[in-house]
């Protein structure tokens, strides 16, 4: 494996996600439905970001600890919200003294790429009974923005995906499989093609990229990865263009579980 396929680790700008990327604070409202936290409940908001849906999960009384591998968003969600618990750990390691109630998550279950540690460490996590509800990207997931990303890896001499592929998209069959491999009951699942629009036409695609490929772009120089950046939204265009908006192809599988007595 050369240099430039090496995967950069992810590292989260907590402002340029706050200011672009608000769609994941919007469509995560829906995923709290599902969550349907009760007061007095201690749940655990895994992959908390910068504390935003944290915060809206807390307004129902429930006791809520956020948790995120990001330094920087952590910090954030600590200087935004300073009233609640938030804390950096692993997803696939964190621990708790307590039992809780219920474990969260939005958006971020596909950015850990070991899902077996992941859904072990819900379960040592969660009361009997306790229950794991999230929503994540699914199998298909913004495969249109993939494919334009691999034809412009392609003209610069870069190996393309899945070569270098940073997240973990299963498909609903899948994931459930695992959830009932480790004590879970799958209670209510569904995958769902989500067309997402993007802010400022091409410029949001951009932004998109920035905030969530750079473990693909930072390896590359900055020459490289500009001309991917523009590559990427001309190959992209003529199927995530419509009516002059813009839009991420996103596919989500969205779930509830319960951990087995």
């Amino acid at each position: 494996m050369t240099e430039q396929q090496q995967v950069a680790a992810k590292i989260w700008d907590p402002t340029l996600y706050d200011n672009t990327a608000q769609y994941v604070l919007h469509y995560g409202e829906d995923v709290l439905k599902w969550l349907a936290a009760k007061e007095g409940e201690h749940i655990i908001d895994l992959g908390c970001g910068t504390g935003q849906l944290t915060s809206r999960i807390a307004e129902s009384g429930a006791k809520v600890t956020g948790i995120d591998h990001s330094k920087a968003m952590i910090e954030e969600a600590k200087k935004q919200f300073p009233a609640m618990t938030f804390i950096e750990a692993d997803g696939t390691d964190f621990q708790v003294d307590t039992p809780v109630d219920a474990v969260f998550s939005n958006a971020a279950l596909h950015w850990m790429t070991d899902p077996q540690s992941v859904i072990a460490s819900v379960s040592k996590a969660l009361k009997p009974g306790g229950r794991f509800v999230g929503e994540m990207g699914a199998k298909e997931n913004i495969a249109t923005i993939i494919a334009a990303i691999n034809m412009a890896f392609v003209e610069i001499g870069q190996e393309p995906m899945p070569d270098i592929f940073p997240w973990y998209f299963p498909s609903l069959a899948e994931y459930a499989t695992l959830l009932e491999k480790n004590g879970f009951t799958v209670e209510q699942a569904a995958q769902f093609q989500r067309p997402t629009p993007l802010n400022n036409g091409p410029e949001g695609l951009k932004s998109w990229m920035k905030n969530f490929a750079d473990p693909l772009l930072d390896p590359l120089s900055e020459e490289d990865r500009e001309f991917v950046l523009e590559r990427t939204i001309t190959f992209a265009e003529p199927a995530l263009v419509d009516d002059d908006t813009w839009f991420a192809d996103y596919v989500r599988l969205r779930f509830v579980a319960v951990k087995e007595d």
